[in-house]
């Protein structure tokens, strides 16, 4: 556990709504047209997974990808899936510093006010970066209801408001496009899933 006398040293959750509080909207697109950039970038991301293991000639321990899911998310689900990476990877961390300031006198009251500050100064900095990244692997993050994943954890996002924004303000093709962010990102994935040490 992260907490000290059940306060959290991170308020998980009022980071996340920080976080989709303060992100910036979306580019206006029409119901079909955000249907067709989905369906669009779930075709790219099955295409590119063969091309991808045909150049590198990688494959994952297993053989498929099919416990590492492709999500095509807003900037809320890309919100939502990196507070639960960190607070996976945070929460050795958190622990030890739980059991340090549990012996300092007024441990607890800085663990309650320490917890709603960085809640939001962590919510704050994923406001920023929602509207900003395309696509990542994101490694650590456990499954939920909301955003499957892998038994062994890992999902690869798929960030689509923010690709529809960069292909528009660069005026590029939005299938060629869409297909480079794609194999940039299962790039990473086969990185991370056929090479045991990372």
């Amino acid at each position: 556990m992260t907490s000290i006398g059940g306060v959290e040293m991170v308020d998980w959750n009022l980071a996340v709504a920080t976080a989709i509080r303060f992100a910036r909207s979306g580019p206006e697109v029409s119901q079909d047209e955000a249907r067709a950039a989905v369906q669009e970038l779930r075709r790219h991301a099955k295409a590119s997974e063969e091309h991808v293991r045909a150049f590198t000639r990688m494959a994952p321990a297993g053989g498929e990808f099919a416990d590492t899911p492709v999500l095509v998310v807003d900037r809320a689900g890309w919100v939502r899936a990196n507070v639960a990476g960190f607070r996976t990877v945070l929460g050795p961390l958190l622990d030890k510093m739980r059991s340090r300031r549990s012996a300092t006198p007024g441990g607890a009251v800085l663990g309650a006010v320490g917890g709603k500050v960085t809640g939001v100064e962590l919510g704050m900095l994923l406001s920023f970066l929602s509207s900003r990244v395309l696509g990542q692997y994101e490694t650590f993050a456990p499954a939920s209801r909301d955003l499957p994943g892998g038994t062994g954890g890992g999902q690869l996002l798929l960030v689509a408001p923010n690709i529809v924004h960069v292909e528009r303000e660069l005026d590029v093709d939005p299938h060629d496009f869409r297909l480079w962010v794609c194999l940039h990102e299962e790039t990473h994935r086969t990185q991370f899933t056929a090479v045991p040490w990372l």
